[in-house]
């Protein structure tokens, strides 16, 4: 059960790790992707209900995904 856990956990900090060292998106597409966010019914005090993040930040980084497919091509 921990070593699933643990697995899990080195995972998740593998794929933040790629993501944050992806670079930037420009402005218009962050701003594109948060505005998607807003709508959002998982979207609730700046944080997506899926995945946990803080979509202010999220949105900036080039390999960025939305759980849900919700910023298609952005």
């Amino acid at each position: 059960m921990i070593s699933e856990w643990l697995k899990y956990k080195t995972d998740q900090i593998k794929q933040f790790g790629s993501v944050v060292t992806s670079g930037f998106v420009p402005d218009e597409i962050a701003e594109q992707r948060y505005n998607v966010c807003l709508e959002c019914e998982y979207f609730a005090n700046s944080k997506c209900k899926v995945c946990a993040c803080h979509m202010s930040a999220k949105v900036l980084f080039k390999d960025a995904k939305c759980p849900k497919q919700y910023w298609g091509d952005l």
